[in-house]
């Protein structure tokens, strides 16, 4: 399903999942290391070295997916090999990037992120095939606007509005707002930089999109956009 999407966003547009993980399980670590008490960037750079083998292990299971479900050449499929602890799949129709972090709430935690972006053949999107590679891996749309969101003025409009279907919450000082629209899954999530679509159960990419731009399309008209 293509109506309803401004295709001129797609390729500004993240499929993302993010999962939290211990540090103890990543296969990096050894007896003799120190679980960290902190957060620093040299904690940081101790977690990307020691995720560096399950990083590995998660591109080359993406390459055999790509090659042999969605029928890439070897040469159309180019792989970055894991530094700083990010890695990255570039092919004909996305780039694939896959992230250990080190959990900025929790210093015993990482935060895996595999993230879907730029996109090449929108065509594909709704393929059968990008479906059973990806139907349960993202829950979370990211765009990032191409300028920055007034907040305040967003909130004010959409209470002015007054719909009922309409749920919102923000914070005091006005940093961010969610936004759910009754019969839309999900909740659109607002910062002054960012928007986010979350899902409460992974979709695959076309399903994600349809529900993102629904959700954007009923706040332009609140905003009258």
């Amino acid at each position: 399903m293509t109506d309803g999407r401004d295709t001129s966003l797609i390729s500004s547009i993240m499929l993302v999942r993010q999962q939290a993980g211990r540090i103890r399980d990543l296969k990096g670590f050894r007896k003799g290391h120190q679980i960290p008490s902190d957060v620093s960037e040299h904690t940081q750079s101790f977690v990307g070295r020691i995720a560096e083998e399950d990083l590995r292990l998660d591109l080359d299971e993406r390459f055999e997916e790509f090659r042999r479900q969605l029928k890439f050449k070897r040469v159309e499929i180019v792989v970055t090999d894991p530094a700083g602890g990010i890695g990255q799949i570039t092919t004909p129709w996305f780039d694939y990037h896959v992230s250990v972090i080190h959990d900025q709430n929790d210093a015993t935690a990482v935060i895996w992120r595999r993230q879907l972006s730029e996109f090449k053949q929108i065509d594909k999107l709704d393929s059968s095939e990008l479906a059973s590679v990806f139907g349960s891996t993202f829950d979370t749309v990211e765009l990032a606007p191409p300028a920055a969101i007034d907040i305040a003025a967003l909130i004010d409009q959409i209470e002015e509005e007054a719909d009922e279907r309409v749920s919102l919450n923000y914070d005091r000082q006005a940093t961010w707002c969610s936004v759910s629209i009754r019969g839309i899954s999900g909740e659109m999530r607002f910062t002054t930089d960012r928007i986010a679509l979350v899902i409460h159960q992974a979709q695959p990419p076309g399903k994600l999109l349809d529900a993102f731009f629904k959700v954007r399309s009923r706040i332009n008209a609140i905003q009258g956009t």
